[in-house]
């Protein structure tokens, strides 16, 4: 193996006439190219070498392998995944949570000024008390008060959109796009087309979830804002607001998990009669933006990946069901807009 080593492959130009003969792998692929020249080596230099002996404990370290030796701790958290074929993108750069929303005196916070803000809180709490009708059970007006928390939700999130956005510009048409672009791939527009699609369906308490903790949030920030002076919120909300602050992180994640568990529920309603084949397949392309969204992206990667590791054992053992599932991986995972 020394000798193999040793041996100048660069200036043996029989070596160079062989490469031509032959495709080698695209990219870095340094075990496929020792192969190569374990092959040459045997057949114009020594016969008598062992090909076996070309293993990649024996095989020198090029720069890349090194490289990716030293980050094993990262390869080690995606091998996990390997196995499935399922390979996710990496989350965005920053996996702390977003801001809390920001309300102030004078127009200081992100909603404008002080009546909007007051406005915007009074649908907040209006949001939390039809919430509270909705979600308790045996409640005679439960189914109603649903309905018009997913009416309120649309109005509110529409509110929200317009106080940091504005309206669109209708002339020159294309400024419509422009604008359509710009929220986007924010998380109230995409909560505003989850409550609009879910506002003629039967009850589904994973949908109004992620809208009931979104207007807590909201609520509380507004609270925190105005009322920071009044014994009251002193006494008792700023310690339940703080509590909040160092639970957002776990109350995004719990979001994402009620966002993928309504997927599954309406996959599971294909079979019953209130399947609805048009709603999943737009509330798929909903989820596949909140995949790519910077806002929700991180915790909707974390739970697809747990999904993948738990479902994994019991994928391998039906090929033909994990080539579909494997489709819907790719199509999932390609960037929206992308060419």
């Amino acid at each position: 193996m020394d000798a193999f080593n040793k041996y100048d492959f660069d200036n043996d130009e029989k070596y160079k006439a062989y490469l031509k003969t032959i495709e080698l792998p695209s990219g870095d692929n340094e075990q496929a190219r020792m192969r190569v020249k374990g092959r040459y080596y045997k057949k114009n230099v020594d016969p008598e070498f062992d090909l076996s002996l070309l293993t990649s404990t024996n095989m020198p370290k090029s720069g890349a392998a090194r490289t990716f030796a030293s980050h094993t701790s990262s390869g080690a958290a995606a091998g996990a995944s390997a196995g499935s074929g399922y390979t996710p993108r990496p989350p965005p750069p920053s996996q702390a949570p977003p801001p809390p929303p920001r309300y102030g005196a004078a127009g200081s916070g992100t909603y404008g000024s002080v009546t909007a803000q007051r406005r915007l809180f009074f649908m907040h709490i209006g949001m939390l008390l039809l919430g509270v009708l909705a979600v308790v059970p045996f409640l005679p007006y439960s189914r109603t008060a649903y309905v018009y928390l997913m009416r309120l939700s649309i109005m509110t999130l529409g509110y929200k959109i317009y106080l940091q956005h504005g309206l669109p510009t209708f002339r020159p048409l294309s400024m419509i796009m422009v604008w359509v672009q710009r929220v986007m791939p924010t998380s109230d527009f995409l909560q505003l087309i989850t409550a609009f699609s879910f506002s003629a369906q039967p009850p589904l308490m994973l949908v109004a979830a992620p809208l009931l903790v979104l207007a807590a949030y909201h609520a509380a920030a507004y609270c925190a804002a105005h009322f920071a002076g009044q014994p009251l919120w002193q006494r008792f909300g700023s310690r339940v607001h703080a509590v909040m602050l160092r639970k957002q992180a776990d109350a995004l994640m719990l979001n994402a998990c009620c966002e993928v568990g309504t997927a599954g529920v309406l996959l599971l309603q294909l079979l019953t009669p209130a399947r609805s084949l048009l709603t999943l397949m737009f509330y798929a392309q909903i989820l596949k933006l909140k995949l790519h969204v910077p806002d929700s992206a991180p915790q909707h990667r974390q739970v697809w990946r747990k999904i993948d590791e738990v479902t994994l054992p019991y994928r391998v053992r039906a090929p033909a069901l994990e080539r579909f599932i494997q489709m819907a991986v790719r199509w999932f995972m390609s960037v929206p807009g992308a060419q």
